[in-house]
């Protein structure tokens, strides 16, 4: 038996067994799975269905597509381990576990009852602006490519549709840097404030340094010829630390704490070096 792990920005939300033989994925009660709250996926937007021993999922042919590990599929077989992204959402392939809620007998609404009874839809965007003090004549980090998804509201002369959610179609663009969100999501990186709203950034090979200087990942505002780095976040033997390396009179900061010299990391701790916080998060959790 396999089972379908649903997290949202790289979150575990819930898991689903797949012991129906057509599962479908969508949003509100016209779904198995329901991904609410992501606007660009469709009312039923792909099916798994079994065969044989095996799983297939399947494309229902909504305007924004389903991508298997990155890649956009129309019909696939699916493998343990594989990653269904659609939008912010995630949907891990797995062996079944205890726990898991079952789908068998559930049944479908036709969908119609649902527009009236899911709020209006909310804005998507993660990133945009400028990257985290990259320098002035530095080109945009491979991270940051292009705007976020901003999804109209409903609202002034739709006053009889108020609180409906629809389906966002997305530009290529658009859901190329979804994607590309999803995957550092998936990992452990780092939130970093920008005029545009949050840049994420992979923290893919540690040490990762943050500071004024050439060589951070993430550079702080201010003036870069103090050539000083702030501090530096190290993966040892799976235990992420916050590593303090700025002069006492502009301390990294946990809350109120300062940080003497090193300090581990849990999933969401947020940390100021000069100006800026930061929230640290480890990706998708088992």
């Amino acid at each position: 038996m396999k089972q379908i792990t649903v997290l949202f920005n790289g979150k575990k939300q819930t898991t689903y067994l797949l012991d129906e033989p057509h599962v479908v994925i969508g949003r509100g009660r016209s779904a198995h799975i329901p991904l609410d709250g992501n606007p660009i996926v469709s009312r039923q937007h792909a099916v798994i269905r079994a065969d044989g021993g095996f799983h297939v999922i399947e494309d229902l042919g909504g305007a924004n597509g389903t991508f298997v590990n990155d890649a956009a599929v129309k019909s696939t077989r699916l493998h343990r381990g594989d990653r269904v992204t659609l939008g912010k959402h995630s949907l891990r392939y797995e062996d079944a576990t205890t726990g898991a809620i079952s789908l068998k007998g559930r049944t479908l609404s036709s969908g119609a009852e649902d527009d009236e009874a899911t709020g209006a839809a909310p804005t998507v965007r993660e990133s945009g602006g400028s990257a985290p003090q990259i320098g002035p004549s530095s080109p945009k980090p491979p991270w940051q490519k292009g705007p976020g998804l901003a999804v109209p509201r409903t609202g002034g002369a739709a006053s009889s549709m108020q609180g409906q959610e629809r389906t966002v179609s997305a530009s290529k663009e658009e859901l190329e840097h979804l994607i590309a969100q999803m995957r550092i999501k998936s990992g452990p990186h780092l939130s970093v404030p920008t005029d545009g709203g949050l840049t994420i950034v992979p923290l893919d090979s540690p040490p990762v340094l943050i500071g004024h200087t050439d060589d951070c990942l993430v550079r702080l505002p201010g003036n870069r010829w103090f050539g000083r780095v702030a501090c530096s976040l190290e993966n040892r033997k799976g235990q992420w630390w916050l590593h303090a390396r700025s002069p006492f009179w502009n301390p990294v900061k946990v809350g109120a704490s300062k940080v003497a010299k090193k300090r581990k990391l849990a999933d969401g701790t947020v940390f100021q070096a000069g100006a800026l916080k930061l929230r640290f998060s480890l990706g998708e959790q088992q």
